[in-house]
C-alpha cells in the first residue's frame, strides 16, 4: 500500500489538534505529513476491511458531485449501500421510519424502473425518490460504520452517528476538529486521485 508521495497542500488554516500532522507551509497553504497521513489511512482502512470480511454494513456517504460515480461503484463492488450527493436528515436517528420507505422504493424499482425506462416516462417526484434512495438498498439495520468523504457541512451526520456510538471514517482537512471523529482522516477530499486511491485499496 503506498501512499502518493507528492505533499499535500490542505488549508491556509489549521485547527490546534492538528499540528502534529503538519509537516511545514509553502505559500500560506499547510502540508501534511505523509507518513502521519498514511498511519491514519492504514489504521481506517484495516478497520472497514474487517467489517468487510465479517459481512457487516458499511454506509458510504458523498455530497460532492465529483466523486458520485466513485462513490457508487466503490459501495457497489463492496455490495454496501451508500448515500449520493443528498443526505436524508435524521435518517440514522429515525431508522424505524425511514426503513418502510426505502423499502417501498425498492419494491418500485423491482417491478417498474424497466417499465419507465422503456417508455421514457418521466416523473420528477419518483425521480427525486431515486436520487434520495437508489443507493440504500443493502442497508436492512443501522449500519456498523459510516464513512463520510465530507466533513465540511456534514457536521449533523457526525452527531447523529455519536447519538447512535456508530464509528466514522472521515476525510478532513486541517481546519476542522478530530476530538470526536473515530478514524480521522487528514486528506484534500476535493483531490480525484486521493479518493481514488482509497477507494481502490478498500475494494482490494
Amino acid at each position: 500500500m503506498n501512499f502518493p508521495s507528492d505533499p499535500q497542500y490542505v488549508s491556509n488554516r489549521m485547527n490546534p489538534q492538528l499540528f502534529d500532522y503538519i509537516e511545514g507551509f509553502r505559500n500560506h497553504l499547510a502540508l501534511l505529513k505523509n507518513t502521519k497521513s498514511f498511519f491514519l489511512l492504514k489504521k481506517a482502512m484495516i478497520f472497514l476491511k474487517t467489517l468487510n470480511k465479517s459481512n457487516q454494513t458499511i454506509l458510504f456517504i458523498n455530497t460532492n458531485p465529483k466523486l458520485s460515480f466513485l462513490t457508487r461503484k466503490t459501495a457497489g463492488q463492496l455490495m454496501q449501500p451508500y448515500s449520493n450527493e443528498y443526505w436524508i436528515p435524521g435518517l440514522l436517528t429515525n431508522w424505524s421510519q425511514f426503513q418502510p420507505s426505502i423499502q417501498s422504493f425498492q419494491y418500485c424499482e423491482k417491478y417498474f424502473h424497466h417499465f419507465l425506462t422503456q417508455k421514457k416516462m418521466v416523473f420528477p417526484k419518483y425521480l427525486k425518490q431515486k436520487k434520495k434512495l437508489e443507493g440504500l438498498g443493502y442497508l436492512k439495520s443501522l449500519p456498523s460504520a459510516l464513512v463520510l468523504f465530507q466533513l465540511e457541512g456534514n457536521e449533523a451526520i457526525l452527531k447523529e452517528s455519536r447519538l447512535l456510538n456508530i464509528p466514522v471514517v472521515v476525510f478532513t482537512d486541517c481546519t476542522k476538529s478530530t476530538k470526536n471523529i473515530d478514524y480521522p482522516v487528514p486528506i484534500n477530499s476535493d483531490s480525484l486521485p486521493l479518493v481514488y486511491f482509497f477507494c481502490s485499496l478498500l475494494c482490494k
